[in-house]
């Protein structure tokens, strides 16, 4: 099969499409006067509700995914991890003395005030009259 180079030449250079004369002067004034009417609308008052509905989804995704992930590190168990395997604490809490574990702390200051009043007072009664004689 043959090509042919220089096509242009051969047509002349015109592609055949041509724009009538001044057309593009009047083209504006036609297409706006053959548009309908156009009635300018009001925009609409939002209501409170139409405001913050979107404020309020958008708390409720973040809340809806907060509980998802809460779930998700509920239903995981960390007692059966690598790190810290039951034979060990089992052993662990085998060879020690849980006596430790729940003696009370240094700090028994908190209770001074208690022990104070249990002095003083053999009965609840005694130390509401003290307190309803004073008002």
């Amino acid at each position: 099969m043959k090509t042919e180079h220089n096509i242009l030449e051969k047509v002349g250079g015109k592609t055949g499409y041509t724009v009538p004369d001044n057309y593009f002067d009047s083209v504006r004034s036609k297409i706006m006067e053959n548009l309908p009417e156009y009635n300018e609308q009001k925009p609409e008052k939002l209501s409170m509700w139409r405001k913050i509905q979107p404020y309020l989804y958008m708390a409720a995704m973040f809340a809806g995914i907060w509980c998802m992930m809460k779930m998700f590190h509920m239903m995981t168990t960390t007692d059966l991890s690598l790190d810290n395997p039951p034979e060990s604490i089992a052993l662990a809490m085998a060879d020690s003395d849980h006596t430790e574990w729940f003696a009370p702390s240094d700090n028994n200051d908190m209770f001074i005030l208690e022990d104070e009043l249990c002095s003083q007072y053999s009965s609840f009664e005694d130390f509401k009259t003290d307190f309803d004689s004073e008002n």
